[in-house]
């Protein structure tokens, strides 16, 4: 490799830690303030950068914002259990090597760790919240690539569950009300002042998980 490739490695390798530092304050800023909280200047401040950086990669705020968004949809395996896991575990319902509770159990554990125990995925479930109580214009973004495929899953899931006799309108409300049952949990420092807990220790995290799937089995009233 010549020394011209090298540097120009090195200079595109600078370029894409430039870009991920930014998505990744981005979220954060994005999560705690909102679109409409967050000016140019601040973003290059917290990121260390110049303000001239931020158009550079993506054009403007606008521009960070959709890249955060679909960053959001492409880390949304880590909380979502995918159609093909879902479909894999009902078929071990069917065969008899799971439990209806366990269904629901292994699904909230999945989610609710997903959301409370990394905290990069705090700051994505937050701009989540925030997206559908406020949808902004690239909230399309989020329905294609994490709404549908992540409700088309509880709604399969559920209907497993619950029986194809339930109606689907009951099944989509049930699961909204699941899904906004763990998210309240991200709102990390309103809810340990409440229940006088320190922080969110990995022990506290498991805590939740265990209380929250017993609920939403009682809920679903699968419990066998």
């Amino acid at each position: 490799m010549t020394n011209i490739s090298k540097k120009q490695n090195s200079k595109m390798g600078r370029g894409e830690d430039t870009r991920q530092r930014l998505i990744q304050v981005g979220a954060r800023l994005f999560a705690l303030n909102g679109f409409r909280g967050v000016s140019m200047r601040i973003l290059a401040v917290e990121a260390q950068i110049n303000l001239a950086t931020v158009g550079y990669h993506f054009g403007g705020k606008l521009g960070l914002y959709e890249a955060v968004l679909r960053h959001t949809v492409n880390r949304t395996h880590e909380v979502f259990p995918a159609i093909d896991e879902v479909r894999s575990q009902i078929a071990m319902l069917e065969l008899g090597q799971l439990k209806k509770s366990d269904l629901i159990t292994w699904f909230f554990t999945k989610f609710i760790r997903g959301i409370v125990g990394d905290t990069e995925n705090v700051w994505i479930a937050l701009i989540i919240i925030r997206e559908l109580a406020a949808p902004s214009e690239l909230y399309y973004l989020l329905e294609e690539g994490l709404f549908s495929p992540s409700f088309l899953s509880l709604t399969e899931l559920l209907t497993a569950v619950m029986g194809s006799d339930v109606s689907e309108e009951e099944r989509i409300i049930v699961g909204n009300a699941l899904m906004g049952m763990a998210l309240h949990f991200v709102n990390r420092k309103a809810f340990v002042f409440r229940i006088g807990w320190d922080e969110y220790t990995p022990e506290n995290i498991e805590k939740i998980i265990e209380i929250l799937c017993r609920r939403a089995v009682a809920f679903v009233c699968c419990g066998e």
